[in-house]
């Protein structure tokens, strides 16, 4: 069974390396203070374009290294995923010791759904550290969307030794036994001392109704895994729309017919090529695939986010406000979404606009909302 939800276990595992000393009147070395200074306050926009300065600058390769591997970190944090990936593989080049940069490279190419490549990183990293538990994990997970469910268990089982609060590791375990030994009792009971110990944790609840739907036709308990898996996700999970539809299925209501829907997963096949289009600055390109998956799934704040993000990159800024304030109809606590509209509005020099905006996102986000007010007051000047 494939869990997108699982990925998102990679989002804790990036380190932060060390930074390099130095002389702030160095070449290259002053500008890249300033982007860890916009790093930190949270200032991505900014920090990209800084780090980007420094590196044209900075001599030796292990400064490279380091200074590729954390702008690799910001482009991730910015949704630019394939960016993220070369960066991280700069980084490697150019300082192989680094391990650190190595993971993020690893899992940055599961995340843009390249397992061979990020098969072959992980399997460098473990025959340096046999047990190290995120790589064991990821390993795991590839080994699930292979089918190798004795692999997966296995690679699973050694990173949940080392880190057994892992609840994305026990929920993949539980679904790997599932289709290996064929017991749903073991996986029932697993999944539920997940529910139990990480109440916030909505994928183990959407597997427990899966099961109890699919393999135990147990259709009162699977109803209401799905409604607290619903409960629990917000309505915004990248299975959210499937639940909807297994409870309308469950409780007799009537769906429209199948010729009218549009496969749930063809918004994020939409975002997931707008993505790639976008990494590559082919901007109009990446604006179509985001308004065909607004067209499959208006509830997309995604779609409505990246959309925004490529017009900014284009310099339409009022789409792109447009488009990120359509992303906070849907979830108003979307703090990138925030963020961008503030910047979208700065860039159009609507600057009571943009501190509106600044004021709100100081309440989700306090250090990037104090950046964008200090960002907005110096630039009005």
């Amino acid at each position: 069974m494939k869990n997108k939800n699982l990925f998102m276990m990679g989002c804790g595992i990036f380190l932060l390396l060390a930074v390099f000393s130095g002389c702030g009147d160095r070449s290259g070395e002053k500008e890249y203070s300033k982007a860890l200074a916009s790093w930190k306050s949270g200032d991505l926009v900014r920090a990209q374009g800084q780090f980007e300065k420094a590196l044209h600058r900075l001599s030796g390769n292990e400064k490279k290294s380091v200074a590729n591997n954390q702008l690799g970190l910001v482009l991730w944090s910015l949704g630019k995923p394939e960016q993220a990936v070369e960066k991280f593989a700069e980084s490697c080049r150019l300082a192989e010791q680094l391990t650190g940069a190595n993971e993020n490279l690893a899992i940055a190419l599961y995340h843009a759904n390249d397992l061979d490549q990020a098969e072959f990183n992980f399997t460098k990293i473990l025959s340096e550290q046999p047990d190290n538990p995120a790589a064991c994990s990821f390993m795991g997970l590839i080994r699930m969307q292979k089918q190798d469910w004795k692999g997966a268990s296995k690679e699973l089982s050694t990173g949940l030794r080392a880190n057994p609060g892992n609840p994305a590791g026990q929920n993949a375990l539980a679904l790997t036994e599932l289709h290996l030994n064929r017991n749903s009792d073991a996986a029932v009971k697993r999944l539920k001392q997940v529910v139990a110990a990480y109440p916030k944790y909505a994928p183990a609840a959407y597997n427990l109704a899966i099961i109890h739907d699919q393999w135990l036709h147990n259709k009162s308990a699977a109803l209401g895994w799905y409604k607290q898996y619903l409960q629990k996700a917000g309505g915004q999970d990248p299975h959210a729309e499937q639940a909807r539809q297994a409870i309308a299925r469950l409780d007799g209501t009537a769906l429209k017919p199948e010729s009218t829907r549009t496969p749930p997963e063809a918004a994020a096949q939409y975002i997931a090529q707008g993505v790639k289009l976008h990494a590559a600055k082919k901007y109009p390109e990446a604006v179509a695939q985001y308004k065909q998956a607004i067209q499959a799934d208006p509830s997309q704040k995604t779609a409505h986010y990246n959309l925004g993000l490529s017009y900014y990159a284009m310099e339409k800024y009022p789409e792109a406000a447009r488009s990120c304030a359509s992303a906070l109809k849907i979830d108003p606590r979307f703090a990138n979404a925030r963020y961008m509209l503030a910047l979208a509005y700065s860039q159009q020099r609507k600057w009571n606009d943009a501190e509106r905006e600044a004021r709100a996102l100081k309440k989700i986000d306090a250090v990037r909302g104090a950046s964008m007010l200090d960002y907005i007051s110096t630039a009005r000047k």
